[in-house]
């Protein structure tokens, strides 16, 4: 690793029937709302890929051997499986990992957001240049990608303490703690989680031909109408 380098973590889940994409159950089986999962994960990893190619890393929710089926899949990646009880923790975990490691700047994504645009997660590093943090806001009112930079650190723990996570208040409540710690905070533009059935239908519209997740979700119609697409 160079000096200043930027990490990019991926957080994902394991590949689980009937643990993953629950909200997708009513168009997939359990097993294929996990490869779906999968598949939206791939895609972000690419995405990702395609901002900082070397240092690309996947963190995992769950016990080390829980994570099995993704090393299998991204050999030459590090996967890591993700430490602390809740989100909050295991945000800051990842980011005390990341500056102890000596980079730089790290960026924090999700996998639920398979068609994110590239320059969205570009555009969050960017934004570290005038902030303490940088945040990738996404439509349900918490955020597909967080960055923070080492000079801001551990004063940016206090992003993720205290935040009612999975409800609509996350992006609010973490800009109340960033004024109460006196942090500055920017935004990159706003983008939104597949994880509902209606969400299904903008991955055929920004994903495109090349989505893992697009590629997926033209596999199932087929299955469901008998036979390939012509």
């Amino acid at each position: 690793m160079t000096a200043g380098a930027t990490l990019i973590i991926v957080f994902t889940k394991p590949a689980m029937p009937g643990e993953v994409k629950t909200r997708l159950v009513p168009c997939f089986t359990p097993e294929e709302a996990a490869e779906f999962h999968l598949a939206a994960t791939a895609d972000v990893v690419a995405i990702a890929e395609g901002v900082v190619r070397e240092t690309v890393e996947l963190h995992v929710a769950g016990d080390f051997d829980d994570a099995a089926e993704l090393r299998a899949l991204y050999p030459d990646r590090e996967v890591r499986t993700q430490e602390g009880d809740g989100l909050g923790e295991r945000l800051i975990a990842a980011f005390d990992d990341a500056f102890r490691r000596g980079f730089a700047r790290t960026l924090i994504v999700g996998s639920d957001h398979p068609t994110l645009p590239p320059a969205f997660l570009a555009e969050t590093l960017a934004r570290l240049d005038e902030s303490d943090a940088a945040f990738g806001p996404s439509r349900d009112g918490g955020y597909y990608a967080v960055a923070a930079r080492r000079e801001s650190w551990p004063a940016a723990r206090a992003l993720f303490v205290d935040i009612p996570w999975s409800t609509p208040e996350v992006l609010s409540a973490t800009r109340e703690r960033a004024r109460d710690a006196g942090l500055r905070i920017a935004f990159a533009p706003e983008w939104y989680d597949v994880d509902r059935p209606e969400d299904l239908q903008l991955v055929g519209r920004d994903g495109g031909p090349d989505s893992a997740a697009f590629r997926f979700l033209r596999l199932v119609w087929e299955r469901r109408r008998g036979g390939p697409a012509t």
